[in-house]
Parts: C-alpha cells; sequence; structure tokens
C-alpha cells in the first residue's frame, strides 16, 4: 500500500470544500447586494437630500468586499442588486434603477482590484466608494440628457448638489464599511 489512493481522495475532497466554501462566499455576496437595494427600499428618511442612502449602501458593499479575496465581489453583490430590484414589492419606479444601482459597485471593484496596497489604503478606498456611488447622479445625468426622463433629484437640486451629496455619502458610507470591517477582524482575532 503506497498511500497514492488515499491522497486522491483527500486532495478531491479538500477541492469539493474548497469550491462549496467559494459559492457559499459568492452567495453571501449576492445577499449582501440583495440587502442594500432593499434597505434603499425600505428604509424612507424624508431628509430630502440627494444620496442619503449611500451611507448603509455603500457600507454593505465595501465590507463584503473587504471580508473576501474573491477578485470582482462587489460585482457579484451587484447581481443581488440587479435581481432584487426586478421584485415590484420595492416600489422603484425607475426604469434604469438597477443599472444605476450596480455601477458603483463596478467601480468600487476597479478601484479595489487596482489600488495599491499603501498604509492609507482604507481611506484610498473610502474615496473610491464616494466616487463610485457619485455615478449614479453621473448616470442619470447621461439618461436625462439622451432620453429626456426626468429625476425628481435634478428637478428640486439642480445638476450639483446631487453630485456633492452622492460623493459625501458615499464616502462617509466607505468609511463606515471599512471602520466595521476591521473592528471586526480586531474583535475575532482576539477569539
Amino acid at each position: 500500500m503506497n498511500g497514492s489512493v488515499q491522497q486522491k481522495s483527500l486532495s478531491r475532497e479538500f477541492l469539493t470544500n474548497l469550491t462549496i466554501e467559494k459559492i457559499l462566499e459568492m452567495l453571501l455576496l449576492v445577499i449582501a447586494g440583495a440587502l442594500a437595494i432593499v434597505l434603499h427600499a425600505r428604509l424612507r428618511t424624508p431628509l430630502n437630500i440627494p444620496g442619503h442612502h449611500g451611507i448603509e449602501f455603500m457600507a454593505i458593499i465595501l465590507g463584503a468586499r473587504l471580508s473576501t479575496n474573491i477578485k470582482w465581489a462587489s460585482s457579484i453583490s451587484a447581481m443581488g442588486i440587479g435581481i432584487f430590484i426586478l421584485f415590484p414589492v420595492l416600489g422603484f419606479k425607475d426604469p434604469m434603477m438597477g443599472l444605476n444601482y450596480m455601477l458603483p459597485c463596478f467601480a468600487l471593484d476597479l478601484a479595489y482590484n487596482y489600488l495599491p496596497m499603501v498604509k492609507y489604503r482604507s481611506l484610498l478606498l473610502s474615496v473610491a466608494a464616494g466616487l463610485g456611488y457619485m455615478m449614479i447622479p453621473l448616470s442619470r445625468v447621461i439618461i436625462t440628457l439622451s432620453t429626456g426622463y426626468p429625476y425628481s433629484s435634478f428637478l428640486k437640486h439642480g445638476f450639483f448638489t446631487p453630485f456633492a451629496t452622492f460623493l459625501i455619502f458615499g464616502f462617509l458610507g466607505g468609511a463606515l464599511g471599512t471602520g466595521i470591517y476591521h473592528v471586526g477582524k480586531k474583535l475575532l482575532n482576539k477569539v
């Protein structure tokens, strides 16, 4: 008995478990995206400030992104957004809402994958979250100019205010997401 059969079966079992772990990780990323869009739909805070949902939205997306090693994790979360935006019970009337809210995920993945590993990477990721969340009013401007579809935030506040507030709230959400991730990581390392 040379042990090669046992080694092959152990390798096969390890690869199967690894694949199941990755599938579960991807499922959790999809759930994170779904949670972000459901909270956006259900949290009705009458602040009358465009982009104020960026705090919880980007905190969830960036926190989920930081918690995994999957290269395009935020894009997987975008699938959860795209799937759950189709449910009419959420009450979204904008036909381009799915695309608008998937764009920050794609931008965050690009920033995460290409930002260097430097001392202040968390700050850079928070800025990237703000810039990514600012993709929503940018896409809305493009849609408005090309199709004439009116967005109430531009009608009420003009064009500058939504860009500024989406950037600020996206940045705050990114800072919250990185903060929660780092605190949770430290707490888990103590256990």
